[in-house]
């Protein structure tokens, strides 16, 4: 059984990151603009109509980073799921290590065993870049709360 979005994501920022990853997965599948209006119509509820867009541009870059990198199929869930793929789980590892500020060849190294190349320099920057938008957005949403009562959210 696959694992459960509350043991992955440690707070909000991720949750809410996860489920922007996946809109833009799937309008990168389907070629429907209508999953990447549902993403910025979710995010900008939170948000606002200023961050919102700024949230969604980071994690369209990693998504776009992972396309253009990794040479594997990339296999999520939809937007609203309690689960999690390994794909996914392994990406929110990253965004995890880039937000906790480790050193570089840290981050460098699970980008490149996400993507399954040797180096990963777009995925690593994207990612960077990520969680710096992230750290900017966290205030802003609902406080921490344990991974336990998260669960009746999802």
């Amino acid at each position: 059984m696959l694992p459960h979005l509350t043991s992955v994501c440690a707070d909000d920022a991720e949750v809410l990151a996860l489920s922007v990853l996946r809109f833009v997965a799937a309008g990168y599948m389907t070629s429907d603009v209508a999953c990447w209006d549902a993403a910025y119509d979710g995010v900008e509820q939170v948000l606002g109509p200023l961050e919102g867009p700024k949230f969604i541009a980071a994690m369209a870059g990693i998504m776009r980073a992972i396309r253009c990198e990794r040479q594997d199929d990339w296999r999520f869930m939809p937007a609203t799921c309690c689960r999690v793929t390994e794909d996914e789980h392994q990406l929110i590892t990253l965004i995890a290590l880039a937000r906790q500020r480790r050193r570089p060849e840290e981050v460098e190294a699970q980008a490149a065993r996400l993507v399954k190349a040797f180096e990963a320099p777009r995925l690593t920057a994207s990612v960077w870049a990520a969680a710096e938008v992230l750290g900017a957005v966290k205030s802003q949403l609902i406080p921490e709360v344990t991974a336990s009562s998260r669960a009746g959210l999802h």
